[in-house]
């Protein structure tokens, strides 16, 4: 799996939790993906499941745009 067929997966799982009209981009911030934490958990759990993926506490905390967690899972895919 591509960089980018990583990213259309993403883009694709945030799309049918907001809605096909919200707008993805490598740059969006991950506050605008999900609003608080317990979001943010579950977006990584999701992501996790997605590709098969152990995404460690400490890594959650370093990414700030989607780009950066798009990045990880590439690097970390099994």
């Amino acid at each position: 799996m591509t960089k980018e067929e990583v990213y259309q997966r993403v883009e694709e799982i945030i799309q049918e939790e907001k809605g096909g009209d919200f707008s993805v981009r490598p740059d969006l911030s991950l506050n605008d993906v999900a609003e608080d934490s317990v979001e943010i958990m579950e977006f990584v759990i999701t992501l996790e499941d997605e590709f098969s993926v152990d995404v460690p506490d400490a890594a959650i905390e370093r990414f700030e745009i989607l780009s950066d967690i798009v990045d990880y899972i590439y690097e970390n895919k099994k």
